[in-house]
């Protein structure tokens, strides 16, 4: 029996109630891939997650699977000694034969990473590759108006400060991907990324695997049953995905067609509590073009509404100005949404069929 120990940034949605917090609806990616491996023979995975209230900081069994939790501020930009002590004495009563990190984004990666080198392990340790943050910061700004990028939001941060936060996480992410001998990402992209970091790295290449409802709704889109000049956009609360770019186009699609609508899926960053230095842009040019009559934020989706608002769609945009391999744009195409998505990172890998999908440089 192999046992690995997956090291999680977040707690995943099946295991939500184990600690009293809400289910999120991220993350799809690692659910299915467990999923899958839970119908594997002679393997045994456990799980490890991140916490942020001391109170929940517990270790159990849930579903089938051991779990260990570490505390953790998200938004740490750096780890600690104590941290990497956590790391051991988890790894001394999961016993993994592989440990399995999922992303680089967080400095407690390198903790847990460390934490190998001191077990001996370290020729055990794979990284999955989501985003790549130092790549990402550099791109964090683009097509954002110099006079916006230093506007401080009413979380007390500009857009360059948040730029900063991605840049300093990514030299965590930097020394992670040098001190170890396996990654495993996806696409041209990520492998270019990493080997340039680390040219003795051993890539593997993994596709990620959907929520179980897409491959249930496979070539489900008609135009017959879409809303007309409706567009999908899955993400657009900061500033990496673009979402400015597709507004600043939104005019020219709408003297064609007047009765062009958007609808935005995940956070409702215009009207939280606490906006982000973003939200001020976007308000900005919806009152330039004139669009708010024509945009409806959605808040986050699960699965089911998700799918129901792909399939509403006349056509699904990714206007990002840098991805890896996005699920949104997987997911649109395995349920035959047209979709049209910046030629950015690693976009284009696996869309092998163009005829419904349409690149165009981001900027």
């Amino acid at each position: 029996m192999k046992k690995i120990l997956w090291l999680c940034n977040m707690v995943l949605p099946d295991f939500s109630h184990e600690f009293g917090i809400k289910k999120n609806n991220f993350g799809g990616w690692m659910t299915g891939l467990l999923h899958g491996l839970e119908n594997v023979g002679e393997i045994n995975i456990s799980l490890c997650f991140p916490i942020m209230d001391r109170n929940r900081v517990k270790d159990g069994k849930c579903n089938g699977h051991n779990y260990y939790t570490f505390l953790c501020d998200i938004n740490a930009l750096s780890y600690n000694e104590e941290l990497i002590e956590v790391f051991e004495k988890i790894l001394d009563k999961s016993a993994p034969d592989i440990v399995h990190i999922w992303g680089t984004e967080y400095p407690h990666t390198t903790a847990m990473i460390l934490a190998c080198k001191r077990k001996k392990i370290l020729g055990r340790v794979v990284i999955n590759i989501q985003g790549l943050v130092s790549i990402c910061a550099r791109h964090y700004l683009s097509g954002i108006p110099e006079e916006y990028k230093f506007w401080k939001g009413e979380n007390g941060l500009s857009m360059d400060e948040e730029r900063s936060i991605f840049e300093e996480r990514g030299k965590c992410e930097v020394e992670s991907i040098k001190m170890i001998r396996h990654i495993i990402g996806r696409t041209d992209w990520d492998r270019a990324c990493v080997e340039a970091i680390n040219s003795d790295i051993h890539y593997h290449t993994c596709n990620e695997v959907l929520r179980d409802s897409f491959y249930n709704n496979i070539g489900k889109w008609t135009y017959e049953e879409c809303q007309k000049h409706s567009i999908f956009v899955s993400q657009a609360s900061y500033p990496i995905k673009g979402f400015h770019y597709l507004l600043e186009a939104l005019p020219n699609v709408i003297r064609k067609f007047p009765d062009t609508h958007i609808y935005v899926a995940g956070p409702k960053f215009l009207s939280a509590e606490i906006k982000n230095p973003y939200s001020y842009y976007i308000e900005m040019l919806m009152r330039k073009y004139n669009l708010t009559e024509k945009i409806l934020f959605l808040g986050n989706l699960n699965e089911e509404q998700m799918i129901h608002q792909y399939l509403k769609a006349n056509v699904f945009v990714l206007s990002s100005s840098i991805e890896n391999s996005p699920n949104s744009l997987k997911e649109a195409r395995i349920l035959g949404v047209p979709s049209i998505t910046s030629f950015v990172g690693g976009t284009y890998c696996g869309v092998s069929r163009r005829e419904n999908t349409f690149f165009y440089p981001y900027d």
